[in-house]
């Protein structure tokens, strides 16, 4: 009973784990190439009209920017102050 309890406890923080970083990394993403293409990029489509596979990966490549992004600042920060 106990492994069924903490396999469920990691399967779900896990799973809020993987969304908070996706939202954390997608809104600084999301941020750097609105300032970086003027605000043309990224776009939001409805989902009524079919495009939501679509939108679905362009979520994780924008959170992929953002994560890429924040690991280039994190690295010209070190060599900033070492």
């Amino acid at each position: 009973m106990e492994n069924i309890i903490s396999l469920l406890l990691g399967l779900l923080l896990g799973l809020l784990r993987y969304l908070a970083f996706n939202t954390l990394f997608y809104l600084l993403g999301c941020g750097l190439l609105k300032l970086v293409t003027l605000g043309r990029y990224p776009r939001w489509l409805p989902l009524g009209s079919g495009h939501w596979r679509q939108q679905a990966q362009d979520y994780e490549l924008v959170a992929l920017f953002g994560l890429l992004a924040s690991v280039a600042l994190l690295v010209l920060g070190a060599r900033l102050l070492g």
